[in-house]
């Protein structure tokens, strides 16, 4: 059996009913709830970041509710919650590291904007491209040489790592030049904690692959 095909077959298990619940309660009451709307309303009050946040952060919590409630019924559903929690959590972090950049460090420049996010979208994008190889049809899939399996993963850990150390480097040094070192450290930990997300974010794909399986199976 090839390593993609077993890696496919790995990510189409389902997760376990009993976990549902409190996986739900832990996810949205840490990470949406506390670490992105506590910030989002506090001082300083922007209001257009909580127009932008604040209705997905209820939709997602309506749906958590949900899935609390009846988990056995949505087992499947859990999956696809678990990829728009990622996409809206790891946007979400991404959206109040602006807030604390030019809200609480008064920048006054564009760029801080527009190189954070081109930045999350070169390592989304390279991401989802890697993680996708799992899910290729595996009965085509050619087991390749382990030195070029090493060679092709290479990219992706290089790039993921200077992503990470570009974050770390700016975000450290506008700190120091304004000399506000805790605001540096939370932009520092919400842009991580942003791409930590990226990992959920895959279950949308996930949710497509059950789903085709599902309808297959009852036809």
């Amino acid at each position: 059996m090839s390593d993609n095909r077993a890696s496919f077959e790995k990510s189409m298990k389902m997760y376990p009913v009993n976990s549902i619940r409190s996986n739900v309660i832990i996810l949205v009451s840490l990470l949406l709830d506390l670490f992105l709307v506590i910030p989002l309303v506090g001082n300083p009050y922007i209001a257009v970041y909580v127009y932008v946040l604040l209705p997905l952060i209820v939709m997602i919590n309506i749906w958590a509710l949900v899935l609390v409630i009846m988990p056995r019924k949505l087992q499947l559903n859990y999956v696809l919650f678990r990829g728009v929690f990622g996409l809206v959590c790891s946007i979400g972090f991404m959206i109040m590291t602006q807030k604390f950049a030019y809200g609480m460090l008064d920048l006054d420049t564009p760029w801080y904007f527009v190189g954070s996010f081109a930045l999350y979208g070169v390592a989304l994008y390279y991401f989802i491209k890697y993680n996708l190889t799992k899910f290729k049809d595996p009965s085509n899939h050619k087991k390749k040489p382990k030195f070029k399996e090493k060679n092709k993963r290479a990219p992706v850990v290089t790039i993921t790592t200077f992503t990470g150390a570009g974050y770390l480097i700016a975000n450290v040094s506008l700190g120091f030049a304004t000399q506000q070192l805790v605001v540096t450290v939370l932009i520092s930990v919400y842009s991580m904690l942003a791409c930590v997300l990226f990992h959920f974010i895959m279950d949308i794909h996930r949710y497509y692959w059950l789903h085709k399986l599902r309808n297959q199976t009852t036809d």
